[in-house]
């Protein structure tokens, strides 16, 4: 970063990309304003990022490499030829066929929606790019847009405000039940590109839905910025799932905000399958849980190279009888950190939480470090807590190559061992290519 670049010079670029954003996507005045409060949030807020310097943020926003993409992505065939490769090797395609179900694939700034979804739409249930909902339904999204955020609560945030583009908008009416997972696909292919998807999730009264969204890149792709955030308000017995997969390369920032309201009785199940976090990955998502709803929150974690995680967690246990558990289990190895830190916080009778952070170490350099935190403010709280990190056993690995097997043979068997309860829950292409990642991680061929 030889050239210093201001904070009037990144304010400048911001406001050329409202501009241009308001101009593409024909928003209406209200967002635009949004966007533009949002701004003059930029200026005041803090800057707390553990990794991402001040400096280097507004290099992010002022110093962008635009390598070009189609303006208007229509269908799958408009893609340039390298990403339509990607997704073919992903299988997307697979998935796609397999369940009839939603593909969004949102390329930087562009969304390929499946009209397919119109149909199911009739039913009760909108799958939107979020530019296209707030144009259609701008009462529901003016309703929930950054309810559960301030603009202001750092850099980051004002910034995916001023800036968001692209997202999903998903909407299941009441009564309604998807029997299908519906798929949502976020790719980067323009260096140093900030994207910053925003997504509204509104489950009303006695829904059911599963919602997976994967995450990559192609590795050409120099230190880019992933900023996304993520809203998802669940009504009265609403029952949804989120995966979310993430196979970032080395040169990526992820930064994904998520946070959730659940209703009485709800249940919300939000597993992150972490298998390229990229250079960084920063996030502390919030739950706000009503009485007898339930948050259960997956953490699969894979650090390699010098890559840098830190993930965590707080859950408020609103309602009496709410519950939440915050598991996560991580295979550190190379010279990668990993640091998970949970927070607990009961707030009315008889609710339950607990805290599970294990770590498979497979270097001495590698480095893991768990922050548990329990907070009661009710005498009939249960809260507990559980770690554990270590290595591999010399019996373990002695037993199994005993049987046959090779030192690395061995060490792919404990390790998909030691991940596969927390993957019970993810549809069975993606498992197989989730344990062909692992295989080739604890192998060195990544």
């Amino acid at each position: 970063m030889s050239e210093t670049i201001t904070l009037a010079d990144a304010k400048a670029v911001i406001e050329n990309q409202i501009e241009e954003l308001a101009r593409r996507n024909k928003e209406p005045e209200w967002m635009t304003k949004i966007r533009y409060r949002a701004l003059e949030a930029f200026e005041r807020a803090p800057h707390n990022d553990p990794v991402i310097s001040e400096e280097q943020l507004l290099h992010f926003i002022a110093k962008p490499e635009v390598e070009g993409i189609p303006e208007h992505i229509e269908s799958l065939e408009d893609l340039p030829a390298e990403l339509k490769a990607l997704l073919d090797r992903l299988g997307i395609e697979e998935v796609e066929q397999k369940y009839v179900a939603g593909l969004a694939v949102q390329t930087d700034t562009g969304v390929i929606y499946n009209q397919f979804l119109q149909e199911w739409a009739k039913k009760g249930l909108t799958v939107l790019p979020t530019e296209e909902a707030v144009r259609r339904y701008p009462d529901l999204v003016k309703e929930h847009f950054l309810r559960l955020f301030r603009v202001d609560e750092s850099k980051l945030t004002a910034y995916h405000t001023a800036v968001w583009n692209g997202g999903i908008f998903l909407h299941v009416k009441e009564g309604l039940k998807v029997p299908f997972p519906l798929h949502l696909f976020f790719l980067i292919q323009e260096s140093a590109l900030a994207q910053a998807p925003h997504i509204i999730i509104i489950a009303e009264p006695n829904t059911e839905f599963h919602l997976i969204e994967g995450c990559t890149a192609p590795i050409l792709v120099r230190h880019s910025l992933h900023l996304d955030m993520t809203e998802a308000y669940f009504g009265e017995n609403a029952k949804g799932q989120l995966t979310v997969l993430q196979n970032w390369p080395e040169y990526v920032h992820t930064r994904p905000m998520t946070r959730a309201k659940i209703g009485k009785n709800a249940r919300f199940i939000n597993t992150t399958v972490g298998l390229g976090t990229g250079k960084s990955n920063t996030a502390n998502p919030k739950y706000w849980v009503d009485e007898n709803g339930y948050v259960e929150l997956n953490g699969i974690l894979l650090g390699q190279k010098d890559w840098y995680v830190d993930l965590g967690g707080e859950m408020y246990l609103q309602g009496p009888g709410a519950s939440g558990i915050n598991a996560s289990k991580a295979v550190i190895m190379d010279e990668s950190t990993v640091i998970t830190r949970g927070i607990i916080t009961a707030e009315a009778p008889r609710t339950k939480g607990h805290i599970s952070c294990d770590a498979l170490l497979l270097s001495d350099k590698s480095r893991m470090e768990t922050y548990p935190g329990l907070v009661s403010k009710v005498d009939d709280a249960e809260l507990s807590h559980e770690a554990a990190i270590g290595k591999i056993r010399e019996e373990e690995l002695f037993y199994l190559m005993s049987r046959g097997l090779s030192e690395e043979k061995a060490t792919q068997l404990i390790v998909k061992g030691f991940l596969e309860p927390m993957l019970k829950d993810i549809p069975m292409e993606f498992l197989v290519e989730i344990r062909k990642i692992i295989e080739l991680a604890v192998s060195g061929g990544m």
